[in-house]
């Protein structure tokens, strides 16, 4: 009987790898850092979409921060849009042209219209 106790106390225990792991592997990568990374990134991206048309001071500062944080080019601060993008696998200058025309702030200038005049056979 101890015998057979110790056999079982002893016996290694068998895992597969998706037990040990996880069933995603992508459930490794994204601790730490990394889901922070991701939280900043929606929280700018909600911040964006929930206070575009806020009249109160604390709905436009929200706005404008997300929007100063996402037209930032540089890349001094661990967590600047930039360094995100980048470490998370995104394209930064999509990803912003993107947010930005959504805001109506497109990096590209805008055409005006063409106005036409009316002609002397028409004016007759």
């Amino acid at each position: 009987m101890y015998d057979d106790f110790l056999a079982r106390i002893l016996e290694p225990d068998i895992f597969l790898p998706s037990q040990f792991y996880g069933t995603g592997g992508l459930s490794r990568q994204l601790e730490g850092e990394k889901r922070l990374m991701i939280a900043i990134l929606k929280d700018a991206v909600e911040c964006l979409d929930k206070y575009r048309d806020a009249r109160t001071t604390s709905g436009q500062s929200h706005y404008q921060n997300a929007l100063e944080w996402v037209e930032d080019n540089s890349t001094d601060w661990l967590f600047s849009f930039n360094n995100i993008c980048d470490l998370l696998g995104f394209d930064p200058n999509y990803l912003r042209a993107v947010l930005l025309k959504k805001e109506g702030k497109s990096e590209k200038p805008a055409h005006g219209k063409i106005l036409s005049f009316p002609t002397l056979a028409e004016q007759a």
